[in-house]
């Protein structure tokens, strides 16, 4: 393992450089390793090919990662996207009391996974984005159970001064303009024995949704609502900011200490959803004011060290986030009055019936403190392991709040006059693992590798959630345990700062209330067998297991619900042929998923969310990418994967089939593949390139169960092409560029805002109110860039 700083840099050259020599240095196995040794999926995007696609966030990389699909969720508002690999998902999921998701995020050695997917890191002077498909739960752990997306930022390099501006403006089509400014800067300190690396950034996407005049009358109190004031183009523009500083410190030639901090703030205006069906394409008529801003940061110690010939890693972060949001939640209070007359009950202090449209706000709060120790023997052994220990706590509060104005007080959930209903609720999650993985070159051409993790959960959730007494039995009914004088449901004893009571939790024998909990423990396992043909082909097999764990319903008398597991099984080969100039890669997988925890609406239209285990899917497919390099300033890559994800058993609920055996998982196409071509060529003193990216996307189903599937529809295909000319002389670089220059509208959610059955197109409205979420329309940009 590569201990001093000027080696890490040299690595991270070596990746970035990988057009030259044909070799990408990737840590997939948590060791530096070409990525044609490593025996398993990885896909792995270099920062000259993140540079060359524009890639700036998630959305653009996932793009060009074939096994992987995401969603963005309902709203579509920035860093709330989930992603996944080889159709393990049943979409769905909450912000307190959800399921997490079933593909580990890092950045660099820090878990950044949580309930709400990733943070949505703005991508520059990033040294590489890794995908691992497939379960990695030996060396990543929980929610590693389908695969693990790594990014891997440029380490400070002690050994030169280096820095680099980059300034580009866009236009999106039909849309607003905007761009960025990104900067870093490298310094040597230390007479050469550290470097300090400072990296900015600012970001500015124009809006490309219009929020169209909207007029519309209750059926019960005939009130009309407008929102003429609101009435905007271009309404949804987004602005990032951030910055990234890392310190890299040789104390002498075995131990070199890394501290680094990240920040970022994301703020946004508008809707991202379109109301197709109503408004028209790209455009929707919302009545209250939105808005959001997502904050966090992240500091760290990395320390790589040497104590005889065995390596040391340690890794410890720290995360803090903070997502506000304010969302029209107007469709709620128009269609449960339409369908089943719910305004008559939505009235003010003096009795008179209101207008029952709703806000929601939502308050989200979460720190994660990671900690991880992995102890290597000599990676020249013909026997070789790492061991490793793991901890992580991570702390979330959510606060979700359904407001209407002028709403009774003697309605609202106690002292919160004009609220419907209200979410405060604390979770704990801690994980705790033991780690082992082992290789033994059996011969010169046989490598058996094995791993084991020992794992124990503990997750916790408390809180308020529901209503006032005067509503249905959710709510303040519910509290456990009364404040003296509280009467018969009045206001009980909070847990949780600023609810009314609590009634999600344990009432112990002495009046005390502790949270609920779900525990568990169990290991899990990886074989792989590779042969290598020659030196430049091999072929692998793998077993590997993963799992999720359980978790508690938000719902105070729902069960908690347990963990779940994934048993895969792949087959591979990679191929390295004319010297380095092609490369060829496929993988076959098989993969069983058992104990499925699924999000699923109550009979009735008006329950609590809830998740349970239910039945068991499979996923099996194929996926492959190739590379060739002509020699002569061409190059040409391709990725492409097959997936077949479906369900084993029916999915049963409260006795009533709602998805049949062999019902497609939700979020997957069939088939998913891109294509690459670039051209270079020296002209005047400097160099020319012209590059054509094309990604292809086929239909999905946005939800798993057959009747919300008949209401919502299937997401379409689609396909985006997107081209860049520019030069490169002396120490400057200009670009044009295009994205998605085909104008798709592709398609990342399909849904409601609230219970489909209600809100979506019914016997009272055969339309209802289905909201789509696009892919940013076709942008042009120009780029102009300096190093120094």
């Amino acid at each position: 393992m590569l201990t001093s700083i000027s080696s890490a840099a040299a690595a991270q050259d070596v990746a970035t450089e990988a057009r030259e020599d044909g070799v990408i240095i990737v840590t997939a196995q948590r060791r530096e390793e070409n990525l044609q040794d490593v025996p398993a999926s990885v896909i792995a995007l270099t920062n000259e090919t993140l540079e060359n696609l524009q890639v700036r966030n998630f959305v653009d990389y996932v793009a060009y990662l074939p096994s992987a699909s995401f969603t963005t969720g309902s709203t579509g508002v920035p860093g709330n996207a989930s992603i996944s690999f080889r159709g393990i998902t049943t979409g769905g999921g909450l912000v307190t009391s959800g399921t997490l998701p079933t593909v580990g995020s890092y950045l660099d050695e820090q878990p950044i996974t949580s309930i709400l997917g990733t943070v949505d890191i703005h991508v520059y002077d990033i040294a590489r984005v890794e995908a691992l498909a497939g379960p990695q739960g030996t060396l990543y752990g929980a929610s590693s159970q389908a695969g693990v997306v790594r990014i891997i930022t440029n380490k400070p390099d002690p050994d030169s001064f280096s820095a680099r501006m980059d300034l580009e403006v866009n236009r999106i089509r039909n849309g607003d303009w905007g761009g960025q400014i990104e900067g870093f800067v490298n310094l040597p300190v230390l007479d050469g024995r550290g470097a300090l690396r400072l990296v900015g950034w600012y970001e500015r996407t124009g809006g490309f949704v219009d929020n169209m005049l909207g007029v519309r009358t209750f059926a019960t109190s005939r009130i009309t609502q407008r929102n003429d004031a609101l009435v905007e183009d271009d309404h949804n523009p987004v602005d990032k900011i951030g910055m990234r500083a890392s310190l890299g410190i040789d104390l002498d030639d075995n131990w070199t200490v890394m501290p680094s901090i990240i920040a970022q703030r994301t703020k946004w205006d508008g809707s991202f959803q379109s109301d197709d069906d109503n408004a028209g394409e790209l455009n929707v008529a919302h009545y209250y004011p939105e808005f959001g801003e997502d904050e966090w940061y992240q500091a760290g110690l990395t320390i790589n060290g040497r104590i005889a010939d065995f390596d040391i890693v340690y890794a410890g972060y720290y995360l803090d986030r903070r997502i506000d949001t304010q969302n029209d939640y107007s469709d709620y209070g128009f269609f449960y009055d339409l369908v089943a007359g719910s305004g008559s009950g939505v009235v003010d202090n003096a009795g008179r019936l209101i207008d029952p449209s709703q806000i929601n706000t939502n308050r989200f709060r979460l720190n994660k403190l990671s900690q991880e120790l992995r102890i290597s023997s000599p990676q020249g052994d013909r026997f070789r392991g790492q061991v490793g220990l793991f901890y992580q706590r991570q702390f979330q509060r959510d606060e979700n709040n359904y407001l209407t104005p002028g709403f009774a007080d003697r309605l609202s959930v106690p002292g919160r006059p004009g609220q419907v209903w209200l979410t405060l609720q604390d979770r704990v999650d801690r994980d705790y693992a033991a780690f082992a993985q082992a290789d033994f070159d059996v011969t010169d051409r046989l490598l058996l590798t094995g791993g084991v993790r020992a794992y124990k959960f503990d997750n916790s959730l408390v809180g308020f959630f529901g209503v006032n007494t005067t509503f249905f039995g959710t709510g303040v009914r519910q509290c456990l345990g009364r404040a003296q004088g509280g009467g018969p449901f009045g206001v009980g004893v909070a847990v949780v700062p600023g609810s009314p009571c609590t009634n999600l939790g344990v009432l112990n024998p002495d009046g005390t209330i502790s949270p609920k909990r779900s525990k568990g423990d169990g290991f899990t396992y990886r074989a792989n067998a590779t042969y290598r043909i020659t030196d430049d082909n091999l072929v692998f097999a793998t077993f590997s297991t993963g799992f999720r764990p359980g978790g508690i319903n938000r719902a105070g008398t729902a069960e908690a619900f347990d963990a779940d597991e994934l048993f895969n099984y792949e087959i591979g080969t990679k191929n390295t042929f004319a010297d380095g100039r092609v490369t060829l890669n496929l993988t076959a997988f098989l993969a069983d998923w058992k104990d499925v925890q699924v999000t699923f609406q109550p009979p009735g239209g008006s329950g609590v969310v809830l998740i349970g285990n239910v039945g068991s899917a499979r996923s099996k497919g194929i996926e492959g990418d190739i590379a060739w390099r002509a020699g002569n300033g061409f190059s040409l890559t391709a990725a492409a994967t097959y997936i077949d994800a479906a369900l084993r058993e029916p999915f049963v609920l409260f006795g009533k089939e709602t998805a049949p055996a062999g019902q497609r998982l939700p979020l997957t196409p069939k088939f998913k593949g891109n294509l690459i071509a670039r051209y270079e060529a020296g002209v005047g003193d400097g160099m020319a390139h012209l590059q054509l990216a094309g990604a292809y996307i086929g239909q999905r189903n946005p939800v798993i169960t057959t009747s919300d599937l008949a209401k919502t529809g299937v997401l379409p295909e689609y396909a985006t092409l997107d081209f860049s000319v520019g030069y490169r002389w002396d120490d400057w670089e200009v670009e044009i560029y295009g994205r998605n220059m085909t104008d798709s509208r592709g398609q990342q959610s399909r849904a409601a805002r609230c219970n489909i059955n209600i809100c979506g197109p019914s016997a009272a409205d055969p339309v209802g109110q289905v909201y789509r979420i696009y892919i940013q329309p076709a942008t042009m940009g120009l780029r102009i860039g300096r190093k120094f």
